[in-house]
């Protein structure tokens, strides 16, 4: 059998090595197993471990494993080649490691599409709400628990600067923290301006991941929030940025991933159609409430001016006879029908 720590090779491996990744890969014949071992068992407690949080694990660790592949080629194919039964073990080795590959990439897709399922059926539920009043803290509350998040905020930007409009706290949090940043958040306009993370993100239109350490951060807010980190994304129903949401782990600590970015872009997408459908409801119920009360003063009016009529032709008929009986009483009597006439002549 080879010595474990054989001659070393270096080999550019071809270009479906890596699944399209070309790379210069320092191969060692005699590359130790426990190494394949240790990926394999970190796979399997990533695969059995709670669906959320794992995205940004299971891309490295799925890296790491494409690594571990094209290590055990090379050796495969490095001249002399390894005794029968390294080779065996080799090849049982990049089986696993394929599968479990494969295994991580259907999981990453599930947990996917589980998490947008989880979005729109959240979203279908805020279309209960009939007023903006309504929508904001039911979003927030939506927002937090469909995408696993401690901590949740709708934001509305007014000209260079934002406020809170509505924070959702899960349970549990210190409660001292949790009513600092809610009196912080919705009392306080914070300013934009360049070099801002939320002006970068009227700016570029998209989600954000953002460290605690974030140059571009509000540096109260976060010294206020004790915030590791957060995630946010613009609100632009109509192609304008009108607010922001934006969320964190701060309860649990739990590292933030591409997939909570993503998953706070799709709910920010389906939320700013929402608002902007509640807003125009609104606005009808206002105007139909409006023309509806233009129409009953319409109609009191044309009651009244009919009653008025109807008084005004009882009145005329009065006075007409009024004036008949007056005009009998004044009227001349004929010569012959009068006696002292009569005695005269």
């Amino acid at each position: 059998m080879p010595s474990r720590m054989g001659r070393v090779l270096l080999l550019s491996l071809p270009r479906n090595a890596l699944d399209q990744h070309d790379c210069l890969v320092a191969v060692d014949r005699g590359l130790p197993l426990d190494r394949v071992g240790e990926l394999a068992e970190r796979a399997r407690a990533v695969l059995e471990g709670p669906a959320l949080g794992d995205a940004g694990e299971s891309s490295e660790l799925e890296r790491a494993l494409a690594t571990a592949g094209a290590e055990i080629r090379a050796v495969l194919c490095a001249r002399p080649a390894p005794d029968a039964r390294t080779a065996g073990e080799l090849c049982l080795s990049l089986v696993e490691l394929r599968r479990l590959r494969g295994e991580l990439r259907e999981r990453a897709v599930s947990v996917r599409f589980a998490a947008v399922a989880r979005i729109h059926r959240g979203l279908a539920r805020l279309r209960d709400c009939g007023t903006v009043a309504e929508l904001l803290p039911a979003a927030a509350a939506e927002l937090g628990a469909c995408c696993d998040f401690d901590r949740a905020v709708i934001s509305r930007r007014r000209g260079s600067t934002w406020r809170a409009e509505a924070v959702w706290l899960a349970p549990g949090l210190d409660p001292d923290v949790s009513r600092a940043t809610e009196t912080y958040l919705r009392g306080t306009w914070i300013p934009l301006g360049p070099g801002v993370l939320e002006t970068e993100l009227i700016r570029r239109r998209t989600a954000e991941v953002i460290a605690a350490d974030d140059p571009r951060t509000n540096k109260e807010l976060m010294a206020v929030s004790d915030s590791v980190g957060y995630v946010a994304s613009p609100v632009m129903p109509a192609g304008r940025v009108i607010g922001f949401l934006q969320a964190d782990c701060y309860g649990s600590r739990r590292e933030l991933t591409t997939l909570d970015r993503d998953n706070l872009w799709t709910f920010a997408q389906g939320f700013g159609l929402l608002f902007e459908r509640t807003v125009l409801l609104e606005r009808l119920a206002r105007q139909r409430a409006q023309a509806q009360d233009a129409f009953e003063l319409a109609e009191r009016q044309l009651r009244q001016l009919a009653e008025d009529e109807i008084l005004l032709a009882r009145s005329d008929r009065e006075l007409g006879a009024v004036a008949s009986r007056a005009a009998e009483f004044f009227r001349p009597t004929a010569a012959a029908d009068d006696p002292v006439v009569g005695l005269l002549t």
